[in-house]
Formats: structure tokens, C-alpha cells, sequence
């Protein structure tokens, strides 16, 4: 529902800018994350010079993750540096990576049509033309779905704690999960957090690495409670308090600050239903190398993967993709490219948007301009690099009647902190030194650019 009021808000935008230019490409990739990039390295290593489309979520699920100690070859590595070293790495041999979204697709013609539209605030379609696509667009978290859950999306419930963990410290958290996700979040809320408590719905963990769970049953800080499912998120005007707990059909309640979602996922192939082949689960079915049930059409990663979902089987499937696609464009010498044509992007000198290095200038940009507003992010929050291009946007056109700022939550904690931010992307709307409008996650902000717009 969300997306549809939001695509509404964007019609009116739509009308008043040019399309972005149509594209032609032998190979398009859907996705960048793990899977789609590796595809991409491969492909640009045999000149085919694929266009990467990269999404929502930048380097894709495992940019969320804190500690990565499973990746051959690294002992541990941060997810958000191995994806920007994979992606540094397929530009490197030619890939052109597109910080657009896709809208729609279709395989019933040749060459395939693919819409897209750009990431900023007015979202601008551009048709792309392929020979050939790979499908990497993995998953999206699971929700509870109980009542509270939802009205506190953002203020006090999250799904990633390496995007919102710092506003937590030294506070009381919830993690629900007893898979490696849950594991892992649990164990990164650790280090941060006075106290975690992790709901495992059934008697033990699921998660694979049990090195992970000695080491999170070892941390003085967290308490298990096996057997326990939260029922209820309550709180106040402005935050979550409190949780419903039922455990052993016994009802109680606990305090928390915050309560982190490892819950799974699902695929995101709602594109490509009655396009392509879906298990009951709804995941692309697919044969060696990834092929698809449609010629020339491959899927990678989590959005195939339902049994191992890790980010070395994404890579490896990226590569076998990405060679059973060589061979299927080798076998069809009759195919050329309609024309490539580059990309159109506007590249800016200068941002628009200022950069908050401390307290004392953030006190004196709020009181010393009329409208303010303030993007609160963090370096390695996937939302928050995929909103970062929409704020540039709307700072460029709005410049000279409101001033943008925006703060790192991890360098200004104690800022963020004091001024309720409990999830990331939150964008706070000052007037006069007060604060007159709070918004969180990109939908809601666009919406509120959109009515600065107006005004």
C-alpha cells in the first residue's frame, strides 16, 4: 500500500520531467547485490559490458552485516566493505552500475523490455532493451504481524541493527529470531546495548554456525528465552516501552527500548509472476547454471535459493550464470545490440546538502535559517544510501528556500540520540528552531520533500 500511495505522490512529478534516454544492452543485471555483482565482474571480464541495475539496497542484504567470518579468504570483513570491493571491481572491467530501480518486465518479446525509474524524488522511467538478463534481486525480511508492530515501525522496531544498533546503547533490546540472522544481530547488539534478550520461538536455535551461538550464550548481556513468542508491541506517543510475551501459553510483559526483526524472508519475485516459473514458495525455479523457463533469462542469489541463502552461494551462482549466459549469446550469432548508449547521468560539483560535523554548528544551522531539514543516516544503512540521491535531489530544487542538513548517527550519537531517532532513514523539519514535522523510512520523506515542494 505504501508503494502505491507513493507512485500516486510521484505521478504529479512524472508528468513535468523528461524520461530518462531508453538504453540498449546485450546483458541487463537485477540486482546488486553479491550475486548480481559477481555476474557482472564475470561479464565485463568477457567484454559484454553489462548494465547492472542495482536497486533498493546497495550490495544487497550482506551490506547489513556487521562482522562477515565465512567469506573465503577473510577472516572477517565488514559486509558493506565486501560489497563495495566487489562493485569497485566490476566497474573496474566495465560494468555499468545504475542507481535505478526496476519497475517492470517483459520476456514474452526480444529483445527484452525492462522499466526502470530513478531514485530520486521524482522517479523518472527509462526503458532498457536486453539480449539477455540475470535476476538477482534476493529477498525482503519477514514481519510478526501483530498488532503494535507496525505503529512502532521506526520508532523502537527495526530489522537491521547495524543501521539503527548505535541509537541503542547503553538501552535495553529484543532481538525475535533463532536463526544465524538473529545470531548475528544479537551478537553485534551486544557490544552496543546494556542488555538483549532474544525470543527463539521454539526450544533451540536453527542457525547453522554454532560457534556463534557459544559465543553469544558466553556474552554476560544477553538472556535466551527459548520457547517465548512476542504477541504485542506497546508503548507510548512516541516510542516503543514495553512487549507481550507469551511463553508456555503464559502471558507477560518486558520492558525494552527496542526489538530487532531476524525473522527470514521472502523473495522479491512479484515481477515476474506469470512470466517465469515459481516454486510454491515463490522462488525461481531454475536449471544449470541458473537458467530460468525462459531462454536467455537467468536468477541468482536468495531470489533462487531458498535451502542455502549465503552470500558465497550467491557469488558462485553469479558466475555460473554469467558463463551459461556467454555461451547462450555465442550460440546465437544473429543477435546485436540495437546500439549502446551511455547512461545519462547530471553529475554535481557541489552538494547541496551540509554535512553536520558537531552540535554547536547543527544548534546554529536550525536557529539561524527558517526551514531546516535534517536526513539522519549512517554510513553502511542500505535505505539510507539508496534515499541519499532523493535528498541531493530535493536539495538542488528546493535551494534558497530551505536548508538541508544532514547528521551521521554513528559520529553524533548522543545528537541523534537526544532528538528521538530511532531508526534510519529519519528526517526531522524545523521552523524556527522547533521541530514541526518527523518522518521515517524513504516513503514517508519523499512524501514530505514532495509537499516542500508545494509550498
Amino acid at each position: 500500500m505504501k508503494k502505491i500511495v507513493l507512485l500516486v505522490c510521484l505521478m504529479i512529478h512524472l508528468m513535468a520531467q523528461e524520461p530518462l534516454q531508453p538504453l540498449s544492452t546485450q546483458v541487463v543485471i537485477l540486482g546488486g547485490g553479491i550475486g548480481g555483482l559477481t555476474s557482472a565482474i564475470y561479464l565485463g571480464r568477457a567484454d559484454l559490458q553489462p548494465v547492472l541495475i542495482e536497486g533498493q539496497l546497495p550490495g544487497g542484504a550482506l551490506s547489513q552485516s556487521h562482522s562477515v567470518q565465512n567469506w573465503p579468504g577473510e577472516l572477517e570483513i565488514q559486509g558493506s566493505v565486501l560489497a563495495e570491493n566487489l562493485r569497485k571491481q566490476s566497474e573496474m572491467w566495465g560494468a555499468k552500475i545504475v542507481p535505478e530501480e526496476v519497475v517492470s518486465v517483459d520476456f514474452s518479446k526480444r529483445p527484452f523490455l525492462i522499466q526502470t525509474k530513478s531514485m530520486d524524488a521524482h522517479g523518472v522511467v527509462r526503458t532498457i532493451r536486453a539480449d539477455a538478463c540475470i535476476i538477482a534481486m534476493g529477498s525482503q525480511p519477514n514481519f510478526l504481524g501483530v498488532e503494535g508492530e507496525s505503529k512502532y515501525w521506526g520508532r523502537g522496531v527495526t530489522n537491521c541493527a547495524i543501521c539503527d544498533g548505535n541509537l541503542y546503547r547503553d538501552r535495553v533490546v529484543g532481538v525475535v529470531g533463532g536463526g544465524d540472522a538473529a545470531v548475528v544481530e544479537a551478537l553485534y547488539l551486544s557490544k552496543i546495548a546494556k542488555k538483549v534478550f532474544v525470543f527463539v520461538r521454539k526450544g533451540s536455535f536453527k542457525a547453522t554456525e554454532k560457534k556463534r551461538i557459544e559465543e553469544l550464550l558466553s556474552k554476560s548481556n544477553v538472556t535466551v528465552m527459548y520457547n517465548t513468542e512476542v504477541v504485542e508491541v506497546k508503548g507510548g506517543k512516541e516510542s516503543l516501552t514495553h512487549v507481550s510475551l507469551k511463553s508456555k501459553k503464559k502471558l507477560s510483559e518486558l520492558a525494552l527500548d527496542g526489538l530487532f526483526l531476524a525473522i527470514g524472508s521472502k523473495p522479491n519475485t512479484s515481477l515476474f509472476a506469470g512470466q517465469l516459473k515459481l516454486d510454491k514458495q515463490g522462488y525461481i525455479v531454475v536449471k544449470k547454471g541458473g537458467t530460468a523457463s525462459i531462454p536467455g533469462v537467468y536468477a541468482v542469489g536468495d531470489i533462487a535459493d531458498p535451502i542455502y541463502r549465503q552470500a558465497i552461494t550467491a557469488a558462485g551462482d553469479g558466475a555460473k550464470a554469467a558463463l551459461e549466459l556467454q555461451q547462450y549469446l555465442s550460440d546465437r550469432p544473429n543477435v546485436e545490440p540495437e546500439g549502446k548508449k551511455k547512461i545519462s547521468s547530471k553529475i554535481q560539483n557541489q552538494s547541496s546538502v551540509v554535512e553536520i560535523q558537531s552540535e554547536d554548528q547543527f544548534r546554529k544551522e536550525v536557529e539561524e535559517n527558517d526551514l531546516v531539514i535534517v536526513d539522519f543516516y549512517a554510513t553502511w544503512c542500505g535505505p539510507c544510501k539508496r534515499f541519499a540521491p532523493v535528498f541531493e535531489s530535493a536539495a538542488q530544487q528546493l535551494q534558497g528556500r530551505v536548508k538541508f542538513l544532514k547528521v551521521n548517527v554513528d559520529k553524533l550519537g548522543d545528537l541523534s540520540r537526544d532528538l528521538g531517532i530511532r531508526a534510519m532513514p529519519t528526517t526531522l523539519l524545523f521552523s524556527s528552531g522547533e521541530v514541526v514535522e518527523k518522518k521515517v523510512g524513504p516513503d514517508q520523506i519523499v512524501d514530505l520533500l514532495h509537499e516542500l515542494e508545494k509550498r
